[in-house]
């Protein structure tokens, strides 16, 4: 991945952590950009949790009623959007990755 792309993705992800509430343009638009570089290591590792993410605002209960996302839950994906996002820019390998931000 070039220099350009892998900010890009940065930015992406650190956008996409600062949202307060679910924004699908900035989610598809990170979804995008990480599903289109996943041979890189640190987006491979982080395009399932991506996913998963913007499951945790699609869920439903038994009833088939909507359920509110969890706000510990939505913090700890933002989190490690972040730290990706910072490892991304650093230049960190997912090994040294995992290492520094504990992922």
């Amino acid at each position: 991945m070039d220099e350009m792309t892998r900010k890009q993705v940065a930015d992406s992800l650190a956008r996409l952590s600062e949202q307060s509430e679910w924004n699908p343009q900035v989610w598809q638009r990170c979804h995008d950009l990480v599903q289109a570089n996943r041979e890189d290591e640190l987006l491979g590792y982080v395009y399932d949790d991506l996913v998963h993410y913007s499951g945790v605002f699609h869920s439903y209960n038994l009833l088939g009623l909507r359920v509110k996302p969890n706000q510990n839950e939505l913090e700890h994906y933002r989190q490690e959007f972040r730290d990706i996002a910072t490892a991304l820019g650093v230049g960190l390998s997912l090994s040294e990755a995992k290492h520094k931000f504990e992922l």
